[in-house]
């Protein structure tokens, strides 16, 4: 299980770095403050993305770095309009705009991959996380780090007693400035490994359990980073085939969901029992009935439709078809990787060049299975492409295997 390493090495990072500042988002009462930081770093990937740089790389890291710093400062002198305007709000506003504004990039920019890469910045990519792209995550965030730890005292007193650390005569706006333009910076460096929306989870829902269950800061803050670590290597464990950011957020909210029943139960006992049991029920219920309904009644009432309506609507033009789908090509895409790997196997030079064409997959995990198996036989003379980086759409491995001729089976290495 090599290939776990890498992941879970970053998660490690993003969890120690997170766990952190959670106390401090769930204690200042700013809870989404992460996910619009995060959404305006993205956006500043976005924007780096449609000037021509590639998302992975430094440009795109400085020019989100900048994003994060400009709404770190906005976030922090947000607090001036508080005694009208709710800081929650103009977050709030910060990250839909933010969103929106990305999405306009990526449409604007005409890019064929444009819906893979918003949901790269949604939820990550950790599975296929690169040493050099590890190294600057934990570089940045231990050097975040390492700079709360000396001025930890003064960031805590701010946080979980402003009152008594204005009376003291500290600088709250300025100590305000430091935690958000720390935080950007942070962020910036996660977000482009994680998404947005893992980092929301790994920010507030470990504080969030840590909080129900433990007092003081140091218990909480090792409950949290306890909680996280677990979720994060059960979450990569099984994130081989699957979207490792969805599995992980989706294994967050179990692990919320028991500790939100467990804190019930000692708290309130058989009443809280009771609550927990008619809530089951009820999304049992919903599950149930809703799998019941005959997909058939979707299609029996477009038909009437149809017949009843001929005369009054103009023709309109057919939807896609099911093998249309993104999802349908991606499962397409699996079973010719397994056809191609069948034939390859047998020497037929067919199965070769069918690895090739699925190279050019809009399937990361395709992708990288067909570039691995190819470079088996290619050896030296592999060329230079990168699954990780996108779609093969030079046609490097077609050009390649155009001059194959078939082998015998024996002659074939272990693809």
């Amino acid at each position: 299980m090599d290939w776990m390493i890498l992941p879970i090495l970053a998660c490690a990072v993003i969890v120690l770095t997170l766990g952190w500042f959670g106390l401090h988002v769930l204690e200042r009462g700013v809870i989404f403050v992460d996910l619009a930081l995060a959404q305006v770093a993205a956006l500043g990937t976005t924007w780096a993305v449609y000037l021509g740089h590639e998302p992975e790389g430094h440009v795109a890291f400085g020019i989100a770095l900048c994003f994060s710093f400009v709404g770190a400062i906005a976030f922090s002198a947000a607090r001036v309009f508080e005694a009208r305007v709710p800081q929650e709000a103009i977050i709030g506003i910060a990250y839909a705009v933010s969103a929106a504004l990305g999405i306009l990039l990526v449409h604007f920019a005409a890019d064929p991959h444009g819906g893979e890469k918003i949901e790269h910045l949604l939820v990550g990519n950790l599975v296929w996380i690169q040493p050099r792209e590890v190294a600057v995550l934990a570089g940045v965030c231990a050097a975040v780090g390492v700079v709360h730890a000396l001025v930890s005292r003064h960031t805590l007193r701010v946080t979980f007693a402003p009152e008594d650390a204005r009376a003291e005569g500290m600088n709250i706006a300025a100590w305000d400035v430091f935690f958000y333009l720390s935080f950007g910076l942070a962020l910036a460096a996660i977000v482009s490994a994680s998404g947005v929306l893992l980092v929301f989870s790994y920010l507030v829902i470990p504080a969030v359990v840590a909080r129900l269950f433990f007092r003081g800061v140091r218990l909480r803050l090792i409950a949290a980073w306890t909680l996280g670590l677990a979720v994060s290597v059960a979450g990569v464990s099984v994130s081989y085939e699957h979207p490792p950011g969805p599995v992980i957020v989706a294994f967050f909210g179990g692990a919320l969901a028991i500790a939100l029943a467990v804190y019930a139960l000692r708290a309130h006992g058989s009443r809280a029992l009771a609550g927990i049991g008619a809530g089951a029920l009820a999304v049992a219920v919903v599950l149930g009935g809703s799998a019941a309904i005959p997909a058939s009644a979707d299609h029996d009432h477009a038909e009437h439709h149809e017949e009843g309506d001929d005369h009054d609507h103009p023709a309109e033009a057919p939807l896609p078809t099911t093998s249309e789908a993104p999802a349908e090509a991606a499962q397409d895409d699996f079973a010719r990787l397994d056809a191609a790997v069948v034939a390859a196997r047998g020497g037929d030079v067919a199965g070769l060049r069918a690895l090739a064409a699925l190279c050019a997959s809009d399937t990361p995990f395709v992708r990288v299975e067909a570039d691995t198996r190819l470079r088996a036989l290619a050896g030296s003379s592999a060329p230079a492409y990168d699954p990780l980086a996108g779609p093969d759409s030079g046609g490097a491995w077609t050009a390649w295997a155009s001059g194959l001729v078939a082998m015998p089976p024996g002659e074939v290495p272990p693809l």
